[in-house]
């Protein structure tokens, strides 16, 4: 139920946090009426900023609004598109803000005034820094995806933030739940840790990366030579690879899917990797090869099932590809290997 803020002991949170996912309900063609009212709840309660409500009922909506939409990642979702200028306390601080980590920082400060119950903050330890979120009590009800939300925020704003130089091989998430987040999240790692709040680790590099207007892409086409040396990277390709590499035997791996799983767009991700001279056809070519000479020098597989298995239409296409790429054909370099 709503009740009015107090500094007790009852773990309490701004009414307003359930405001996102109630208006994605809606969108959807939910009747939010009747949702609300299974908790007591009301849409002026949910859009009154003085109003506070107890953390378990946030938690036990985001779980219902999941369940409603047949969705365990409805919640991570609605907060990869959540507008930061609008949803308190994210506004005044990216107003004020012009760096990631003064960003994060004025988030940790103004989050103080949303609930009593949870303290964020930013640590930076050496070339690695950590922004956490924290229960100050043990939660009777999953936090898994209300955290699922607050991660598709963070996440979300880290890649738009870091534009090209956005290194998912840098990032990695601890949370209750891992299972809440999108499959190939921005290419980002999550693992499993305890319900008392999620962290996010990356590079402490990245605290200093300029906001450019809101969240703006940062202007680099004109930078070249050793200017665009300094702001590339160095495992941006590798770490695309990295996340391409177990897919590379699925049938329907298309130069957009592979796009997808990237967390960018074809035209996104064809853009950042121009920077390094490279094309995402080169990778998966590149990753396909590698492949099959594992395939031809390690197993007894047929050239047809190798070519079939890394989505060539027959084996005639992956020899005249296989020899292109390295002066033998398929046949030729299982024998040189064995």
């Amino acid at each position: 139920m709503a009740a009015n803020h107090d500094r007790s002991d009852i773990p309490m949170v701004r009414a307003t946090v359930l405001a996102p996912v109630v208006q994605a309900l809606k969108s959807r063609g939910e009747d939010i009426d009747v949702f609300l009212a299974a908790f007591d709840l009301s849409v002026v309660s949910i859009t009154d900023p003085t109003s506070y409500i107890r953390n378990d009922i946030v938690y036990r909506v985001y779980a219902a609004a999941a369940e409603l939409r047949n969705d365990q990642r409805f919640c991570t979702s609605v907060g990869r598109n959540i507008n930061l200028a609008d949803f308190l306390p994210f506004g005044a601080a990216l107003e004020e803000a012009t760096t990631i980590g003064g960003f994060i920082s004025r988030f940790t400060q103004a989050v103080a005034s949303e609930t009593n119950s949870i303290s964020q903050s930013l640590f930076v330890e050496d070339t690695t820094a950590y922004f956490s979120a924290k229960r100050k009590f043990v939660p009777t009800v999953s936090p898994a995806h209300i955290d699922g939300f607050m991660i598709g925020i963070w996440i979300t704003f880290l890649h738009e933030a870091l534009d090209f130089r956005w290194d998912p091989a840098s990032v990695l998430v601890r949370m209750c739940d891992p299972a809440v987040l999108p499959q190939e999240f921005h290419g980002i790692r999550a693992i499993k840790s305890n319900d008392r709040g999620f962290s996010i680790r990356f590079p402490a590099a990245w605290l200093t990366i300029p906001l450019n207007g809101v969240l703006a892409p940062e202007d680099t086409d004109d930078l070249v030579g050793p200017q665009l040396d300094m702001l590339a990277p160095k495992g941006f390709v590798e770490a695309i690879r990295a996340i391409l590499e177990k897919h590379i035997s699925e049938s329907n791996l298309s130069v957009e899917t592979a796009a997808e799983l990237c967390g960018f767009s074809k035209s996104a991700l064809a853009r950042r990797l121009a920077k390094f001279d490279t094309t995402i056809v080169e990778i998966l070519t590149g990753l396909k090869m590698e492949a099959a000479k594992g395939a031809l020098a390690n197993s007894n597989a047929s050239i047809q099932s190798i070519a079939l298995s890394l989505g060539y239409s027959d084996a005639t296409a992956f020899s005249r590809a296989f020899r292109k790429r390295t002066g033998l054909s398929p046949r030729a370099y299982r024998q040189s290997a064995s």
